[in-house]
């Protein structure tokens, strides 16, 4: 126990130092990469930079030094050039790194090779040259030499410093403000608020994307939220008038209960229908295996069974280009689901007869089931193309045409409804030839 504490209080005061924050942390991470790649640029331009300049510059004084003797010139103390006995030490040792390094090199070339500075005023400087130790003193007269001391160098890592950690704060800024928009949408979305009113966030492109993912989950989110008020909803409320009339028939005497026992099976048969379709709607055929088919052999199986199961008078348009099409990737219970919908629907309200056509495009393949009954009026076309038509009287609970969409959206393909010219209404079942069946359900589809 006596070991462990100062270690975690160690691990707590690291924790503490860590800033909290996305701009800090980002601020210290860039100003320890400030400091350590500026500390690299130093080593590396002296190193690669002014280390063999002054090695050049070095070689340069001492050729000039002995050309100068070797030449006769003028030993006069006075001038532009002037010269000083070999045992007298003008001027002073370098002071700057340029200069020191020229002086280390140039005690390399020859013995007693050596240099000096000064004295300076406010437009020249004296440089001192001795070629060995025997050689007098060469003095040349230059101009200062700046290189920046440690001030300029403390101002040019201040200006860097702080035109990084600008630039460090305005690409944080535009991170952090629309992740804090985010953040305050994210209250109403747990609530299962739909989020269209929300205003772009904008911001960086990973940022966008996130803000499309959580749209779409919120999405997601409210439609399962309406489902299982309408799963709830629906069964309550279509259960409720057949469960009437079984109390009511159950009330009756002996002789009237025996009469009414064919109605009781018909409502016992419509409550299992209704749950049935309820629990079709949560499923959809999500765990059935993906297979091939044909799409003309589907078609024409699906038409039997429409003349067979539902008395159906079903016509089959052969395509011209139908043994082009590709093959269908299908769940086949759960797409044969949608046509049994459609067939009961031309068997209730569509006069008993349904035209079936195969059509081509480019990129997809449409089948059209066309009845002839009286049609949907305008207004509820849309209603029924989006999934949102409500009850109608006598039609049901809308639950087939939500099972037909979620089925569809789970082979990538969509459902959509329009009246013929010549009456009657056609269904158009539309499967993408680069669609895939979803190992889920594709809710993003309706």
């Amino acid at each position: 126990m006596g070991s462990w504490l100062p270690v975690r209080r160690g691990t707590l005061s690291m924790r503490s130092f860590w800033p909290r924050s996305t701009l800090g942390r980002t601020l210290l991470l860039l100003a320890v990469l400030l400091l350590g790649t500026q500390g690299a640029v130093y080593v590396l331009f002296h190193q690669y930079v002014l280390n063999p300049a002054a090695e050049r510059f070095a070689e340069f004084l001492w050729q000039t030094d002995h050309a100068l003797i070797a030449a006769g010139a003028d030993h006069s103390a006075i001038g532009t050039l002037q010269w000083r006995s070999p045992q007298v030490m003008p001027g002073t040792p370098a002071n700057n790194y340029f200069l020191r390094q020229s002086a280390r090199y140039l005690a390399r070339i020859a013995p007693g090779a050596a240099l000096r500075v000064g004295p300076a005023d406010a437009h020249t400087t004296w440089m001192w040259i001795r070629g060995d130790y025997h050689q007098p003193w060469l003095g040349l007269r230059v101009s200062p030499m700046e290189f920046g001391g440690r001030g300029f160098m403390f101002i040019r890592l201040g200006i860097i410093a702080l035109c990084t950690l600008l630039g460090a704060w305005i690409i944080v800024r535009q991170i952090n403000r629309p992740l804090a928009r985010l953040a305050a949408e994210a209250p109403r979305i747990g609530r299962g608020d739909m989020p269209e009113s929300l205003a772009p966030i904008g911001g960086p492109l990973e940022v966008r994307h996130l803000e499309q993912a959580i749209t779409s989950m919120a999405k997601d989110l409210h439609r399962l939220h309406e489902e299982r008020t309408l799963l709830l909803t629906g069964i309550s409320h279509e259960l409720r008038t057949p469960l009437s009339r079984l109390l009511l028939t159950l009330h009756l005497q002996d002789p009237d209960l025996l009469a009414g026992k064919a109605a009781m099976l018909v409502d016992v048969s419509e409550m299992d229908e209704t749950i049935d379709k309820f629990l079709t709607l949560v499923r959809s055929g999500d765990e059935e295996k993906v297979i091939r088919v044909e799409v003309t052999d589907w078609v024409m199986e699906m038409a039997e069974t429409g003349r067979e199961r539902y008395g159906l008078e079903v016509q089959v348009e052969h395509a011209a280009e139908a043994t082009a099409l590709p093959p269908l990737r299908c769940r086949p219970l759960a797409l044969e689901r949608v046509f049994r919908n459609l067939f009961d629907n031309a068997r209730r309200y569509g006069g008993g007869r349904l035209d079936v056509q195969i059509i081509r495009h480019p990129d997809s393949t449409e089948i059209r089931l066309r009845d002839h009954g009286p049609g949907v009026p305008e207004r509820d076309i849309e209603a029924m193309n989006s999934g949102t038509l409500p009850r109608q009287s006598g039609h049901g609970s809308g639950i087939g045409l939500r099972i037909c969409r979620r089925i569809m959206a789970l082979h990538g393909g969509t459902l959509r409804f329009a009246n013929a010219r010549t009456g009657g209404l056609i269904a158009k079942l539309a499967f993408p030839d680069h669609g895939t069946v979803a190992p889920g359900l594709a809710t993003s589809s309706f």
